[in-house]
């Protein structure tokens, strides 16, 4: 059973208060207090917390309903509709303050009740998942060690993340609200000091790479960066501001540092479209549209690995798959929420280091078969297997992923249509691989590929 939405009224007039109450309990709230008071109020709320406050504006006690109002939501979150029978100007604009989910005027019926209080929580949970969204996207912009500052349509500083703070030597506090130019400062050999061209960014939606650019802290020290400088779409398109990435350049060893610096600036911008996405799917209606979203993510996350393990490495055109796969299904694990201890995985991976097209392509196969073997391979089975194996087997390389679960449908698997992505995709890096797949439906499914070494 659902648990019923817990509602504190918050009103003087007793009578009033009271029929409130019964109207609320009638259309299936749960009624945890009733009270007339802002300091009551606060106090109930937090002995009870409740999903959403009915508020009056003119109320008993030293706080009105728009001061309990905004108590509520700084140090609780919890949300307020306002009741009223009328308001002067300047009071609705100290509500609109407060961030209210609604106004209820009296007098009032009960359709009218339950319609603004469905629609306040229905915002309210919406809201509460985009905080999550941003609160996510933040925690991951600060683990990137490339300085990252986002700006709004005007220029002005948004926000920057530690790498940012460390490079520029400006903290947060310091950044926020200042135009880009004071707070990142370029220069070249030729040009000397520079601006980041901002209005092309977001004129052009476009963005723009500058190199060799040295960049001047705020001690006056100078740093070897590369910059890079995207538009922020909404989802119509139109740009909001910018996103200004930024890393120092290590001269050690020039060829070497160049390639590990561009595979280690695709895994943070893979990162960075992930969460871009993750903050995109947080507006879909339908499951369906949502599950694409979070395919697409676990797809640029497997990229966004394959670049990690290369970047780690001292040759960057080979790469070690017994880690790589490894890594990749300890992430897959994780993503999917799979009991180890249920559903035991086992990798027989005998070549080590393979060229690096060829593990990504690989990679990404054996990202879908397992993504499959999770969604629909385990359906009603509180346990199971899963194998992984890879060898050189004379002049070509055997990959094969196997497990006891369900099996694959025949027809998915003969018929491959436009919905199923992963199947189509696999057909797509088995191609490129120039590799010949066997389908297996025996004890669970079976997906062998066969392809040639290449040098």
């Amino acid at each position: 059973m659902l648990t019923k939405p817990k509602i504190l009224v918050v009103e003087d007039e007793i009578i009033v208060a009271v029929n409130l109450g019964q109207k609320l309990k009638k259309l299936g709230y749960d009624l945890v207090g009733i009270t007339s008071s802002g300091e009551e109020a606060i106090q109930k709320a937090e002995e009870n917390h409740p999903d959403l406050v009915l508020m009056d504006i003119n109320i008993e006690g030293n706080l009105d309903g728009i001061q309990t109002a905004e108590v509520l939501r700084n140090r609780f979150q919890t949300p307020v509709i306002y009741l009223t029978a009328y308001a002067d100007e300047n009071t609705l604009n100290r509500a609109k303050r407060t961030q209210p989910l609604g106004y209820i005027v009296k007098p009032f019926e009960s359709d009218q009740l339950r319609s603004s209080i469905e629609v306040a929580l229905y915002k309210n949970e919406v809201e509460f998942k985009n905080r999550k969204q941003e609160e996510s996207l933040k925690s991951t912009l600060n683990k990137i060690e490339s300085g990252i500052i986002t700006t709004d349509e005007n220029g002005l500083v948004i926000f920057c993340n530690p790498a940012a703070e460390e490079i520029t030597g400006i903290p947060f506090s310091e950044c926020i609200g200042q135009p880009l130019s004071r707070i990142l400062k370029l220069e070249n050999f030729e040009e000397g000091i520079q601006e980041i061209p901002l209005s092309d960014v977001l004129k052009k939606g476009v963005g723009i790479d500058s190199e060799n650019r040295t960049i001047v802290d705020n001690l006056g020290r100078k740093k070897k960066v590369s910059v890079t400088s995207s538009p922020i779409l909404s989802t119509e398109g139109i740009a909001t501001g910018t996103m200004i990435v930024f890393g120092t350049e290590n001269s050690d060893d020039p060829g070497q540092s160049y390639l590990k610096e561009i595979h280690h600036r695709i895994k943070n911008n893979l990162t960075i479209i992930s969460s871009i996405l993750s903050m995109n799917a947080s507006h879909l209606k339908d499951q369906e549209s949502m599950d694409i979203f979070k395919e697409s993510q676990h797809r640029i996350h497997a990229v966004a690995l394959l670049h990690e393990v290369l970047y780690e490495n001292h040759d960057l055109s080979s790469i070690s798959f017994d880690l790589y796969v490894r890594k990749l299904t300890d992430l897959l694990f994780e993503v999917y929420k799979v009991d180890r201890e249920k559903f035991k995985l086992v990798l027989n991976v005998k070549e080590c280091r393979i060229p690096s097209e060829t593990g990504m392509n690989c990679a990404l196969i054996i990202n879908e078969l397992l993504t499959n073997s999770f969604k629909h391979g385990f359906v009603d089975r509180e346990e199971g297997e899963i194998r992984v194996n890879f060898h050189k087997n004379g002049s070509d390389y055997v990959l094969e992923v196997k497990d006891n679960g369900v099996g694959f449908p025949a027809d998915a698997i003969r018929n491959r249509s436009a919905h199923s992505l992963g199947l189509s995709l696999v057909d797509s890096f088995v191609k490129l691989l120039q590799g010949k797949m066997e389908w297996e439906n025996s004890s669970g499914c079976s997906a062998k590929l066969t392809f040639p070494v290449r040098k």
